[in-house]
């Protein structure tokens, strides 16, 4: 019979409860915070982000209290330097900001050393290209970035490299049309074969099967195409451009590729951009692969992988020219372009065109088309921003014309 346990008033039974098996844990080096006097620091004025680096700069130089209260007091001062008065006009800032030193960029294109036909748009034209929100780069461009077995081995990443060029018929071959007797001759061109590593028997086969209302003839490396009387040239030529436009090998958009050494691996440079397509091969590594197509990111990773692409390309064109600009005019500019969920240009047809304000709209261009359009509408302005008020005359609700306190005379 089980005993009763007078303290607790539960029954002992005869039976041992068995332990429970506990889990081994790793031994964990545990960082003791405590020890690191940091009580002074909760009232500091300072993002939580900025809060736990100075913590772990602390714990990992092992700090004292005073070097500690220092350390934050400096960083605290630093920060307030660099905090944005109230009422401050950030927009006009920026816009100085990079309107000034773009004067200073150079019209050049940049080439990748070693291969001229591979070209990146750089200096003014780029800076327009991006801050316009066009849909197509000019100088579209991928840095492929490879798994470790092909990254560390140039003649897998070479042999890679060449199978994404996009080859149409058109490339590798030569023709020859005589539209008196209705038949044209494609004679394949051995030296391109062989600098794109494709096989001359699936290319002959592919050439035959192309067009179906024709007796072919292979000649070694030469097919003769011989169409019948009844039929028309129009429709001959039309089928035939469409056989020579059609894409035999690698993928759509890659025109040229370069295998460069960079940071202790083998990175494929191209020329011409198909992020969609490149991303679902397995030999490439997706995590850092990258067009500097801005508009295709943001299609393909989002709308913030875009805003970052605007931000990084900005200040990368900048940089290359030596030009030294605050950062947080490319990250306002960056903002202004996509918040509203995707990428729209500082032109007509972009950000303006969606002020609220008549007067705003009609500052940028085609000022008296919008003029007209807000008579119409009856439309009415508010008078809130910057533009509004100069035009009219009135004082700026920037700085000091936020203010509206009036003093009282005696």
């Amino acid at each position: 019979m089980a005993k009763k346990d007078s303290k607790s008033g539960k029954r002992k039974t005869g039976k041992r409860e068995p332990r429970k098996a506990e889990a081994k844990k790793p031994a964990e080096k545990i960082v003791k915070r405590k020890a690191v006097p940091v009580e002074p620091w909760e009232g500091l004025p300072l993002p939580k982000s900025i809060f736990d680096q100075i913590a772990l700069v602390v714990e990992r130089r092992k700090m004292g209290k005073q070097k500690a209260d220092l350390l934050a007091k400096h960083i605290e001062e630093k920060y307030k330097e660099l905090m944005v008065e109230p009422g401050e006009a950030v927009g006009i800032i920026a816009a100085q900001s990079l309107g000034e030193p773009g004067t200073q960029l150079t019209l050049r294109t940049k080439h990748y050393a070693g291969a001229a036909e591979v070209s990146v748009g750089s200096g003014i034209q780029r800076v327009e290209e991006i801050v316009d929100g066009r849909s197509k780069a000019k100088y579209p461009t991928m840095s492929i970035f490879l798994k470790p077995l092909l990254a560390k081995d140039k003649g897998k990443a070479e042999r890679f490299a060449k199978s994404l060029i996009d080859v149409r018929f058109s490339d590798i071959s030569e023709v020859r049309e005589d539209f008196s007797v209705k038949r044209v001759l494609v004679s394949l061109l051995p030296e391109e074969i062989k600098e794109r590593g494709l096989d001359e028997r699936e290319l002959i086969d592919k050439l035959k099967k192309g067009l179906k209302n024709a007796k072919a003839r292979q000649r070694k490396l030469s097919v003769d195409f011989v169409f019948s009387k009844r039929e028309p040239l129009l429709r001959i030529r039309r089928n035939f451009l469409k056989l020579l436009n059609s894409r035999i090998h690698g993928t759509r958009g890659i025109e040229k590729v370069l295998v460069v050494w960079e940071n202790g691996e083998f990175v494929i440079k191209t020329s011409g951009s198909n992020l969609k397509a490149i991303l679902k091969l397995p030999e490439v590594n997706v995590q850092k692969t990258i067009t500097n197509d801005i508009m295709e990111v943001s299609d393909v990773l989002g709308i913030e992988a875009g805003r970052t692409m605007i931000f990084n390309e900005l200040r990368k064109t900048l940089d290359e020219n030596g030009i030294l600009v605050d950062l947080r005019h490319l990250m306002l500019l960056a903002d202004m372009m996509t918040f509203g969920g995707r990428i729209k240009g500082i032109v007509r047809t972009g950000i303006t065109r969606e002020k609220k304000s008549p007067f705003a709209r009609a500052a940028f261009e085609e000022t008296v088309k919008h003029l007209l359009d807000a008579a119409f509408k009856g439309e009415r302005d508010e008078l809130l921003g910057v533009v509004e008020n100069i035009i009219v005359g009135q004082p700026v609700r920037v700085g000091t014309g936020r203010v509206e306190v009036i003093m009282k005379g005696k």
